[in-house]
Order: structure tokens, then sequence, then C-alpha cells
């Protein structure tokens, strides 16, 4: 479910709450998804300086206090929340939020997609306990020489710092990765591959360590309290199982790795032959 103007009604929030109790025998609603802003491409992504065509200087939720109210309500009622933040303004707005929620907020609430953010704000994300969202096959909608749509619009110095995986993950944050479907193809294969190398405008910054992808699309992605993400007991029995080690297979052999099983809440649903 998710919010995405300062226009929602308590019953609308209500209604939220209420659905954090569904569940099914292999799903259930785990939290509430906002919108901060929209993407750099279409000017609507909420920068801290207008991009090249002075866009991108308004937020979704113009009024500061709506969302910090929303978020409250639901962090009160112990449920979690993931606002889409591409641009460093919507960031920014997401993390100082969080911090008004107190230590008992930590590992409940995540940003998804932090395409460029300035460095005062990459501690903030291991000091709150907000997990960054990110999503590797969007790195490949880029160039290099900043000759890209993205780019230009953000110019060099924002577009310099695009998708700082591996800084946030060397400032102590949770980094979960994921593929954005169906924006990005779905394949956690291809997310481990890009995650280790980054293409366009992200492949300056550098990418993760075999360990860290792979800690990325499992352990971090589920989350501090979550009981999937690991091998271990009293944790759900889903897993993949690679047909080769993920941790010393080349990056771009990833992809093509055969997939040798899948297991889901315990059950086998496909073995390879």
């Amino acid at each position: 479910p998710g919010l995405r103007t300062g226009t929602s009604t308590p019953a609308d929030l209500a209604e939220l709450i209420a659905l954090q109790t569904r569940a099914g025998r292999l799903w259930r609603v785990g939290g509430v998804k906002f919108f901060m802003d929209g993407t750099v491409e279409g000017g609507t992504a909420w920068l801290e300086h207008a991009d090249c065509h002075g866009q991108g200087t308004d937020a979704f939720w113009p009024d500061p206090e709506a969302y910090r109210a929303v978020v409250r309500a639901l962090d009160a009622a112990g449920f979690g929340t993931a606002t889409h933040a591409i641009g460093d303004a919507a960031v920014r707005r997401v993390l100082a939020t969080v911090a008004t929620l107190g230590p008992g907020a930590r590992g409940r609430h995540r940003v998804e997609h932090i395409e460029t953010v300035p460095d005062d704000q990459l501690p903030r994300f291991a000091e709150l306990g907000v997990a960054a969202s990110m999503q590797p096959p969007h790195t490949a909608y880029t160039r290099a020489d900043h000759s890209d749509a993205w780019s230009r619009r953000l110019g060099p110095e924002r577009a310099g710092r695009a998708w700082r995986i591996r800084e946030l993950r060397e400032a102590g944050a949770y980094v979960a990765l994921g593929s954005d479907w169906p924006i990005a193809h779905h394949d956690a294969r291809q997310v481990l591959a890009l995650a280790r190398e980054p293409r366009g405008a992200a492949s300056r910054g550098g990418g993760l360590s075999a360990l860290m992808a792979l800690e990325g699309v499992t352990s971090h992605a589920a989350g501090e309290a979550d009981v999937a993400g690991r091998i271990a007991p009293g944790h759900r029995a889903d897993l993949t199982a690679f047909a080769a080690d993920p941790l010393t297979t080349p990056a771009g052999e990833l992809p093509g790795t055969p997939i040798a099983l899948t297991v889901v809440g315990g059950s086998v649903r496909h073995r390879a032959v």
C-alpha cells in the first residue's frame, strides 16, 4: 500500500494500518510506501538545487508536518515505511523525519532508490538505522561520460555522486538490493552482477565486494528484525541455490549462472534435473 501526497485523510491512514495484519501462506503486508518525489529524467525528483531545466524543486509532500505525522503514526503502531526518494532533498527530508521518531524506530524504515545523496547524509543511514534500498540495474540507464539525460539534468557534481552503494555500505548502512521490477529486470543474478560492477554514471564510485552484494540481496534486504534473509535455525526456509559460488564467480558470469534449487517456505519449488 502507498501514500503519495499530503491529501490523505485519517480514514485512509486507518485503512492502511488495518491492512498490516493481512497475510497468506506465502505473503504478508509489510509496511506502507510513500512517494516523496518522482524521477530525475522527468524533472520531478526533489533536488536541493534545480536541475538544468529549472525543475526539481518541489516535493510530492510539500507539507513536512503532514508527512511526519503519518510516518509517526505508523511507527507508533509498530509498522515500517518505505519512501521513494531519488533526489538529494527528498532523501534529506526522509532521514530528518525518522530522526524525530527516537531509537525505537531502528530497522523499521527504508529509503527507496537514493540516486544522488550528498556527503553529509551518508552516515545518517547507519546512525538512524534506516535501510538504503537501492537498485543496481538502474545504473545501466546512465553513461560514464555523463552524456545521458539523467546526468545532464543533474550536472557533473550531482551526477558524480550517483548511486553511492559502496560508500553507504562503508558508512555502516544496511543496503538492501533489489530490481524495482518491472522498471528493471527482476533477476537477482543481474542485481548481484551490477552491484559489483555498476554501470554508467555510477561506475566511478566503485561496486560492492562479492560478499557485500550477496548480503544486499539476502540479509540486508530482509532487514535487522526479520526471520528471512539467512540460513539459520528459526528462520524461514526461503532460499535459492546457484550452480556456482556467487562469492567467487566473476560478476560478468553471474547472470548466466544456472539455478540448482529453489525452496519457498520449506517446500522445494524447483530442482535442476
